[in-house]
């Protein structure tokens, strides 16, 4: 009996030994079969890291390139205030100087006005004494148109008197000789 339990101990230990072999073996095929799914995650776990060490120094050069163009887009804003207060200020300076210009026309319009007007006063003085000496000239020439009809007149009763008195001139002046 003892060797009855002895060996059904002994019997018991290999079955429980194969037993636990056998279970053994299972797990140390689910160990394998789990490194090997661990492996593999490990490497995409892997992977993964680069990828997002890749993608965050693309988002740091990204990040650098928007600071640049966040900085480029503010000098260019800075320029842009600068160039419409240089704008603004021409275009005071181009406003008074315009101003200027109209205001120096005015003047000189003015002055032309005036001018012109003395002018205009001067050609209707001038109209008046041409027509008031041509007036003059007129009733001269007719008092001498006049004065030279009585002249003919006189011219003509000289002559004819004179074509009446030939004869007698001519006695006379033989008497007046001696």
């Amino acid at each position: 009996m003892k060797e009855t339990i002895k060996i059904i101990v002994i019997v018991l230990l290999v079955v429980v030994s194969v037993y636990f072999a056998l279970q053994f073996e299972k797990v140390n095929k689910r160990m394998d079969t789990l490194n090997t799914q661990d492996s593999t995650q490990f490497i995409r776990v892997d992977e993964f890291d680069h990828t997002v060490n890749d993608l965050n120094l693309k988002f740091i050069g990204r990040g650098h390139h928007i600071q640049e163009f966040q900085r480029a887009l503010q000098d260019m804003d800075n320029r842009l205030v600068q160039t419409k207060r240089d704008f603004n200020s021409k275009i005071d300076s181009l406003g008074y100087i315009i101003s200027e210009f109209r205001m120096n026309t005015e003047n000189e319009i003015a002055e032309i006005h005036r001018k012109l007007e003395t002018s205009s006063d001067r050609i209707t003085e001038l109209q008046r004494k041409t027509n008031r000496k041509i007036t003059d000239i007129n009733s001269t020439l007719s008092r001498v148109n006049r004065n030279i009809s009585k002249l003919d007149e006189k011219v003509k009763d000289i002559e004819k008197n004179k074509m009446d008195k030939p004869a007698e001139d001519e006695e006379e002046k033989k008497t007046r000789r001696w």
